[in-house]
C-alpha cells in the first residue's frame, strides 16, 4: 500500500460522511482503547500509484471515467485478517464503480509500472477488477484478531441505528489522491475532486 491511492468518499458534508467519520472514531476510542487510527471514510479506487505522478492529472483523470452518476451501496459488515481490513462495510460493486476502479488502476498503477502482470494493461486492470478489487470502507484498522464476539454485537447495534439514521447509500462523493506512506492518521491529501 506505501506510494499513493485513490479513495472515493461520500460527499463531505453528508449524513453518511459525518456518521461514518464519528462511528470510526467512536469504535477506536471505545473498542480499541484508542489505539486504532482515525482515517477518513473512503472506498480505495486504487493503491501502487506511483509517488511522483501529477495528484492533478490523477484526480481529473479518474472523474473523466464517470459516464454516469456513481451510486454507492453498502451491504453489510465483515471482519477479516488482514490489517486494513479489520472490520469493513462491504460495497456493492457496481459496473460504475469497478470501471472507474480499473481504468485508474490501468492508467497510474500498470502504464506506469515496470510490471510483468501489465503486458496488456486494459487486460490485467479488468482481470484486477473482476478477481481481487474488492470496494469496502474500513471502520477500524488494526492487528486484533479474531475479533471478540461482544464486540461484533456492539459494533452491529451501532451500525443498525446509524444506517436508520442516514441510510446505506449515497450519491457522487469525493474523489481523493492521498499520499499513504507512514501512520494512517496522518496521510495526506494531495488532491480531490467532488463529482
Amino acid at each position: 500500500m506505501p506510494g499513493l491511492s485513490l479513495w472515493l468518499s461520500p460527499p463531505p458534508s453528508s449524513p453518511i460522511y459525518n456518521a461514518l467519520e464519528s462511528l470510526i472514531a467512536q469504535l477506536s476510542d471505545d473498542l480499541f482503547g484508542g489505539a486504532a487510527p482515525n482515517f477518513p471514510p473512503h472506498i480505495t479506487l486504487t493503491s501502487d500509484i506511483p509517488l511522483d505522478a501529477d495528484p492533478v492529472a490523477v484526480i481529473e483523470y479518474a472523474a473523466s471515467t464517470i459516464e454516469k452518476k456513481l451510486k454507492i451501496d453498502v451491504t453489510h459488515v465483515a471482519y477479516g485478517l488482514a490489517y486494513f481490513k479489520k472490520i469493513y462495510l462491504r460495497i456493492a460493486k457496481t459496473p460504475e464503480l469497478g470501471r472507474l476502479a480499473s481504468e485508474s488502476r490501468r492508467k497510474y498503477a500498470y502504464l506506469a509500472a515496470e510490471d510483468v502482470r501489465a503486458d496488456d494493461p486494459e487486460v490485467t486492470a479488468r482481470e484486477w477488477e473482476v478477481n481481487e478489487y474488492d470496494p469496502h470502507i474500513s471502520l477500524v484498522y488494526s492487528d486484533e484478531w479474531p475479533i471478540r464476539e461482544d464486540k461484533k454485537i456492539d459494533i452491529e447495534a451501532r451500525l443498525e441505528t446509524l444506517f436508520g439514521e442516514v441510510g446505506k447509500t449515497w450519491l457522487g462523493g469525493r474523489i481523493s489522491l492521498v499520499k499513504t506512506v507512514g501512520p494512517a492518521n496522518k496521510w495526506p491529501v494531495l488532491a480531490y475532486k467532488d463529482l
